[in-house]
């Protein structure tokens, strides 16, 4: 007897575990965000804060693990957007830099009039990995122009983890560049990686954008990052991730010197936080 190819009633498939997880992860909103400062090397003090997920199911051990199983079941957007709105709540009083997949581009959520970022009291940077405008371009431009004149701005991520056309930085803007923790491990004053490093800072510089150099973790590497013109700085020897927000601790060794000075022209494109006196037009 011929077997049967029929597929069982939708009512008898059961999901993989994975659909189950990423869905529950949805419904029950079973993550929680935490906070890591972007600190101006020069006043010492919290610019901004990075929200960062953190998922509260077992399956799920990384943020990367969350996304890939989103992407996998078509669910990217609905993530991003249910962050972002989590981000916001946590963290209602200063800038924040929110990551943004490159799967959420393509499902266009950020781009509605309603999404989160557009309720900010203070700035928005969305975070790209220098990657993603490889395979995006276009498709960043257009998102990036429709909502740059809405307070929000693009950051390039992770520069220097792996991808080296910076030709993308020209043609996309950004008004951030994070130098990728690759670029800062081991940095020291007298090396050849500082020298790499101070010509990138005064390149993003001559573009309009600033540089948060990412991952410090020692003094030296602070104290090199300082020097190569750098105008801001994050990484555990600063601040750990944390909620509720956690303040800078500056390290001891130097409390005692002076902030550094202003550079000049290298450093025209300051970034400054807005006053909460007025909110955002919203359009």
């Amino acid at each position: 007897m011929k077997r049967s190819t029929l597929s069982p009633p939708l009512s008898d498939i059961v999901p993989p575990p994975a659909t189950h997880a990423i869905r529950r992860v949805l419904d029950e909103r079973a993550v929680r965000m935490v906070y890591q400062p972007v600190v101006d090397l020069r006043t010492r003090r919290v610019f901004a804060y990075e929200a960062l997920v953190r998922s509260k199911a077992p399956e799920f051990a990384s943020p990367p693990d969350l996304f890939n199983a989103a992407v996998e079941h078509s669910c990217t957007g609905e993530l991003g957007r249910m962050l972002r709105e989590m981000s916001l709540v946590g963290c209602p009083d200063f800038p924040l830099f929110l990551n943004i997949h490159p799967a959420e581009l393509n499902e266009r959520y950020i781009v509605q009039p309603d999404d989160p970022i557009f309720q900010h009291d203070r700035d928005v940077y969305l975070e790209i990995t220098e990657g993603v405008p490889l395979s995006h371009f276009h498709l960043c431009q257009t998102i990036l122009s429709e909502v740059r004149d809405r307070g929000v701005y693009l950051v390039v991520d992770d520069l220097g983890a792996g991808y080296s056309n910076l030709k993308y930085i020209a043609d996309l803007q950004p008004r951030v560049v994070k130098l990728d923790r690759g670029l800062i491990a081991g940095l020291t004053q007298n090396s050849r990686l500082f020298k790499l490093v101070s010509a990138i800072v005064v390149l993003c510089n001559e573009l309009d954008a600033v540089v948060v150099a990412e991952g410090i973790e020692t003094v030296t590497e602070l104290e090199a990052v300082i020097a190569s013109g750098a105008r801001f700085g994050q990484g555990y020897l600063l601040a750990r991730p944390a909620f509720p927000l956690p303040e800078v601790t500056w390290p001891a060794e130097l409390e005692s010197g002076p902030a550094p000075p202003a550079r000049g022209r290298r450093d025209r494109p300051t970034l400054k936080p807005r006053t909460m006196t007025k909110s955002r037009p919203r359009r």
